[in-house]
């Protein structure tokens, strides 16, 4: 089945393009409204005389699909989330006060330019009339929304990364931050030249929660001047990673060092005043009333926030305060900058727009319709005075330890066109991105400034990212079926060294046939792929698990017996047994895919089982839920594109488009595509092809003056 479905793809990916983007953009110019088609997974095309029309459909949809999250998300970024759903909240509403998200968003709105303001207005109008339409579905919590919203939420969503890359900082000196969320991703490409299909391929994999404000929504947005598919994160108007009429763009964990924690000094007499240059000076205490919902009714906290000049206090030890450094506590410019990369059309306008250094340190990799492959480890880094080790806690007292302006684009680590052909970033330092590493990608080149790099040689290697680059570098001539195949590849690393080692073992020991030798043949005769319908997978987690303080090792260590090794055997015989009534038992038994609260969970292939020693490319984060292990996080969004002209993609989401059990698009992709490893088709720029999909269509008529832009 899968085989069918790949060449069905592939005879799709050879058929002629039925309307070329001109002729698209005349279909929406001709009668001026906008239209919205949605296909069989609920996903929405949309058809309109510009982007700014296109934003109130886009938020309309969104509004009609996921409502509630959407206001979560604008509260999240706020800090109002505690006064509805109660004190678990404080923290995170605390945390985004004191980085003043809604105040700076609100205050600098208007440096926003005029094309994006008025993109992001229309865009909520969109989302304010679907909520007059239908009263019912508006939750009693819900709040008025406000255009610098959006800006707030861009901010939100970025600052976990520089608040992690400073809490690490920060815990060098002794001091334990709060724990962060793990953000990790895949990304790849793949030259023309590597490729069957005369054309670069993109794989656009970013792994994070199922759940929350990082669940993405999939749209397809056709406009004069932005033809575009991929997924936004809930509401904002413009998808953020996914491709373009001219450029893929993806984004993956990991880049620089942009941000420092500062130790601060106190005057022993007035512990808010902090030495600078010999003299004290007075911190800046910012006010705020976070109001609580309790059981009692409701509650207002007042908190009293400190600042240095260096950045917002948040700890203190021994006599000193910590502040943190974030070259980004003041920008609001993300929003211009997506635009522009969405609309760049070359590697030339791409490179333009990741110059505004908006985006939060990350490996960002683009691929073009020329032919371009380009990768940069991004972020807003601030150039550091001499002698300065960024890495840890920076003394606060002196201006001799102050930034010194900030990194050009052209400072970062970056490369275009590498020999290999290839190159990948599954949260890799640079130098694990290809077999063969070049200049521009080893350390060595930064060390005049190495937070740069922000990484060395002796980083550690993970399996998920060594076995993309033995993948990759055996892929030669590959076809859109292989690179679908290699975006959700449930292969193990290194599993075959314990094979290699239990056979060894085998050969000394007198083992009787039973359930343990069982368990032995399934892993000896296993593939080494934690395929759904793979006995030998599971046979292999339950041996690893049978290790005990052994099971994440993913080489067999010098030190295990023998012994060990059998006693891991019947371990995990009698665990199978035990739990599933026989020692035979497909890997998609255990590990499953579907929605929280669902009725129903499917089987699914790969995972990222470290804790045994299986993570595999194919990311997928699990927990247990009754007698299962379900998905949580993991693979997010994953797109593959061909970077033909114009690009043909292929996507998938882990769970379905929409939060309404009735739809239809709840948990459809759970079921339809992610559990078999399938991504279904953009259909992008292809029209006459979508139309044969289309299972819902809706036309917004507004008035011309907003159709054609303000």
């Amino acid at each position: 089945m899968k085989k069918l479905y790949a060449f069905v793809l592939l005879i799709g990916f050879l058929l002629p393009f039925a309307l070329s983007t001109a002729a698209l953009n005349r279909t929406a110019k001709s009668n001026g409204d906008t239209t919205m088609y949605r296909d069989e997974y609920g996903i929405p095309h949309i058809f309109a005389p510009s982007l700014e029309a296109a934003a109130y459909a886009i938020g309309y949809a969104q509004a009609e699909d996921r409502l509630e999250e959407l206001l979560k998300n604008y509260r999240r970024a706020n800090g109002t989330m505690s006064e509805v759903f109660g004190d678990k909240y404080f923290r995170d509403d605390l945390l985004q006060r004191m980085w003043r998200h809604s105040e700076i968003s609100r205050e600098k709105y208007s440096t926003i330019s005029p094309k994006m303001r008025a993109v992001i207005e229309s865009y909520q109008e969109g989302i304010k009339q679907f909520m007059q339409e239908h009263p019912e579905q508006v939750p009693a919590w819900a709040q008025e929304i406000h255009p610098w919203d959006v800006i707030a939420l861009s901010r939100y969503i970025i600052f976990g990364w520089p608040l992690g890359e400073a809490a690490g900082d920060l815990s060098r000196a002794g001091i334990q931050p709060d724990p962060m969320a793990y953000r990790g991703s895949n990304q790849m490409l793949i030259a023309a030249k590597r490729t069957t299909l005369n054309a670069p391929i993109a794989v656009i994999d970013p792994h994070l929660s199922w759940y929350d404000e990082f669940r993405f929504y999939q749209v397809r947005i056709y406009a004069p001047e932005f033809n575009v598919a991929g997924v936004s994160i809930l509401g904002m108007p413009i998808p953020s990673l996914g491709h373009s009429r001219w450029c893929s763009i993806a984004m993956t964990t990991g880049g620089p060092d942009t941000s420092d924690v500062y130790e601060e000094e106190l005057n022993p007499q007035n512990p808010r005043q902090y030495k600078y240059d010999g003299k004290w000076r007075e911190m800046t205490i910012r006010k705020q009333k976070i109001g609580v919902k309790t059981d009692k009714g409701f509650a207002v906290k007042e908190v009293e926030i400190e600042y240095t000049h260096h950045g917002a206090v948040v700890a203190h030890k021994n006599g000193k305060a910590y502040a943190f450094a974030i070259p980004y506590a003041e920008e609001v410019g993300l929003s211009d900058e997506i635009y522009e990369m969405l609309t760049a059309k070359n590697l030339a306008e791409m490179k333009k727009a990741l110059s505004r250094l908006q985006l939060m340190q990350q490996n960002v990799m683009v691929a073009t319709v020329q032919g371009d492959l380009f990768y940069v480890r991004d972020g807003r880094v601030p150039i550091r005075a001499k002698g300065v080790d960024a890495s840890q806690p920076v003394p606060g007292n002196t201006s001799a330890t102050e930034w010194q302006g900030l990194h050009p684009f052209s400072d970062l680590v970056q490369i275009t066109n590498p020999a290999s052909g290839y190159m990948h970033n599954c949260n890799v330092t640079p130098f694990a991105m290809m077999k063969e590493v070049p200049k521009e990608l080893q350390p060595e080149t930064y060390a005049a400034a190495p937070y740069l790099y922000n990484a060395s040689r002796k980083a550690p290697r993970h399996q998920r990212g060594e076995m993309m680059t033995q993948l990759l570098d055996a892929a030669t001539k590959v076809n859109l079926e292989q690179a679908l195949a290699i975006a959700f590849n449930p292969t193990v690393w290194k599993a075959e060294t314990w094979q290699a080692r239990l056979k060894e073992a085998l050969a000394k020991a007198m083992m009787k046939p039973g359930e343990a030798f069982e368990v032995y043949q399934l892993i000896q005769n296993w593939n080494r792929r934690s395929d759904a319908d793979s006995p030998g997978a599971m046979a292999f987690y339950a041996f690893k698990k049978g290790l005990g303080d052994l099971a994440k090792e993913v080489e067999p260590p010098a030190t295990i017996t023998d012994e060990k090794l059998l006693d891991a055997l019947g371990q995990a015989a009698e665990w199978l047994k035990t739990t599933f009534g026989a020692v035979r038992v497909p890997y998609g038994t255990y590990f499953r895919v579907g929605r929280r609260g669902g009725d129903k969970t499917w089987p699914v292939g790969g995972g990222s089982l470290q804790a045994v020693g299986m993570a595999t490319p194919r990311a997928i984060s699990f927990a247990p839920v009754g007698k299962e292990m379900v998905g949580q996080g993991g693979q997010t969004s994953t797109q593959v594109v061909v970077m033909t002209n114009p690009p043909q993609s292929y996507a998938i989401i882990p769970l379905g488009e929409s939060d309404h059990k009735e739809s239809g698009h709840w948990d459809d992709q759970a079921e339809k595509l992610f559990s078999k490893s399938i991504a279904a088709p953009s259909y992008f720029l292809d029209k006459a092809e979508l139309l044969k999909h289309v299972t819902t269509t809706k036309v917004f008529k507004r008035p011309l003056a907003a159709q054609a832009g303000r």
